[in-house]
């Protein structure tokens, strides 16, 4: 368990990677059991099963990298929590499976470099960064200010290493299969390097970045679930409770709805929470035209920039960037 923090701490150390490929086999060997038991209660639910489509794609990529052709970096898709493992079941199972089946060459184990948020250690436990240092795990510290030493590091890793390197553009989870946040730079800049740096040595390698899309959907959809959580929420809001029967679309329809309000209920709480103790205005925006979801996606970037404007005030900060960028 992470311990509790009361006082400010200095920089987080950087964690050197320590590619260990015994600590990969033991984590590939207990890989479909982790994907299904949950020991944390924010996790999602468990993964019964994962499929890839265009896999002999990747499959060729690691046969023409252990070759010495090529060099590509895998920036994949980051909606959630666990995408690395579900990234680490496809090179450790899918990709290999497929090589097999299409007759590619491989040398095993069929495994990656990744970079990893520094921070996670502070939630999760230093065992975390003992772990993922040994899975070939490169951490970078997010802020304002740049952090060489994985840049730097992800950057050898990108031209010499023994195994390609996986990224996430995105940076961070935002929750969303279909949604694909802002893209942060890093991921394109590495490509450049990479052919400056394969150029400067006369080796003749092609540099690729591989897109890789992640998609998660229930089994079973918890519909009942859902509607337990939306009438706690309801409740304790003092919004009405609405009773669920329906069954099919008429019911997601229903439960889209109940989102929307409690949506709106809660922007407006924080609105008020503003206007009262920091006296800022939020006009009502009017529109018979515009759908209520995009009115209340309105809403909340105004309340977001309103808040964090008065957050860099008090500190004295400038403000630079997006919402994310703001918030790091």
């Amino acid at each position: 368990m992470p311990k509790s923090i009361h006082s400010t701490q200095p920089p987080l150390k950087f964690i050197p990677q320590r590619h260990n490929p015994f600590i990969v086999k033991i984590v590939s060997w207990f890989l479909p059991f982790i994907l299904r038991v949950r020991t944390r209660p924010w996790l999602p639910a468990g993964i019964v099963n994962v499929e890839a489509k265009n896999a002999e794609v990747l499959a060729k990529l690691y046969h023409d990298f252990q070759a010495g052709k090529v060099r590509f970096l895998i920036a994949f898709r980051h909606p959630e929590v666990e995408d690395p493992l579900s990234m680490l079941y496809l090179l450790s199972r899918i990709v290999p499976k497929v090589a097999r089946e299409k007759g590619i060459s491989l040398k095993y184990p069929v495994h990656s470099h990744f970079m990893y948020e520094r921070g996670m250690t502070l939630w999760a436990g230093n065992w975390l960064g003992w772990l993922f240092s040994r899975l070939g795990g490169v951490p970078i510290r997010r802020g304002r200010r740049v952090d060489r030493n994985a840049i730097q590091m992800a950057r050898e890793l990108f031209a010499n290493a023994e195994m390609p390197i996986a990224i996430a553009p995105e940076g961070g989870t935002n929750g969303h299969s279909s949604i694909v946040s802002p893209l942060e730079p890093g991921v394109a800049q590495l490509g450049f390097w990479c052919v400056e740096d394969l150029k400067k040595a006369n080796r003749e390698e092609q540099v690729f970045i591989i897109p890789i899309g992640i998609k998660y959907s229930y089994v079973n959809p918890p519909w009942q679930k859902i509607d337990w959580l939306l009438s706690k929420l309801e409740a304790d809001s003092g919004l009405p409770i609405t009773e669920l029967s329906q069954t099919g679309k008429e019911r997601e329809g229903i439960l889209y709805q109940r989102v929307l309000r409690l949506a709106a209920y809660l922007i407006s709480e924080m609105e008020e929470f503003y206007h009262r103790f920091y006296h800022q205005d939020f006009p009502e925006i009017i529109s018979s035209e515009v759908p209520i979801n995009e009115v209340l996606i309105t809403r909340l970037h105004r309340l977001m920039d309103t808040a964090l404007k008065i957050t860099e005030k008090y500190f004295n900060l400038q403000s630079q960037g997006n919402f994310i960028d703001r918030c790091r």
